[in-house]
């Protein structure tokens, strides 16, 4: 009874005490879709050897980067379907092949937030709200402006999994590790390519 009537009078006590109460403050969008069980957070973790209190953390950048990525699906569809003029063919290709495997990470990466015990973001509300990539207008456009706006968005993930990846080192989780490679190594060759494309 003690504890209970200090929390009242002590919220700042009371957010020390209960780090989930803290993060729900923090990021209220977020938490909002991904609560889970904290028993199941627990369990999930002890089971893969997980005990790291940055655990959250790295959820969220996850969260960022699962919005990010459903973001660049749906605008790689965009410029897919609406490249015009010289470079079209090429660019109509070019960006199937990417929203095809933006959709196989986006799957991993919720998958993994999910391995830990969390709700992956859900709603395109939610990405929009989270994201930090910009949706792109449904007009024409010309294949070398889809290829400046491509490279640009890669670099800007680019950065993004090179942030993760600091935090992925101290947890140990090889399975991370793995995938933030891989998606650090799609980004630099796509990046690579378009640059390319555009001096040709």
């Amino acid at each position: 009874m003690n504890h209970e009537m200090n929390s009242r009078m002590n919220p700042q006590m009371n957010s020390q005490m209960n780090p989930q109460m803290n993060q729900e403050m923090v990021n209220p969008v977020m938490n909002k879709e991904m609560n889970s069980p904290m028993n199941e957070v627990m369990v999930n973790q002890e089971k893969m050897g997980m005990k790291d209190e940055n655990i959250m953390k790295i959820v969220d950048e996850l969260n960022i980067c699962l919005a990010n990525l459903n973001i660049l699906f749906i605008k790689l569809h965009n410029f897919h379907w609406n490249v015009v003029g010289m470079g079209f063919f090429d660019m109509h290709e070019k960006t199937q092949e990417l929203y095809e495997q933006v959709a196989l990470m986006l799957d991993t990466v919720a998958e993994k937030i999910r391995m830990y015990g969390y709700n992956p973001l859900a709603s395109m509300q939610s990405y929009l709200k989270v994201g930090t990539i910009k949706e792109a207008p449904s007009e024409n456009i010309n294949a070398t402006t889809i290829a400046n706006i491509i490279e640009e968005d890669f670099e800007h993930m680019l950065m993004g999994a090179r942030k993760l990846d600091e935090m992925a080192k101290d947890t140990m989780d090889e399975c991370l590790i793995n995938i933030i490679a891989d998606a650090m190594c799609f980004y630099q060759k796509n990046i690579w390519m378009m640059n390319a494309y555009k001096t040709r």
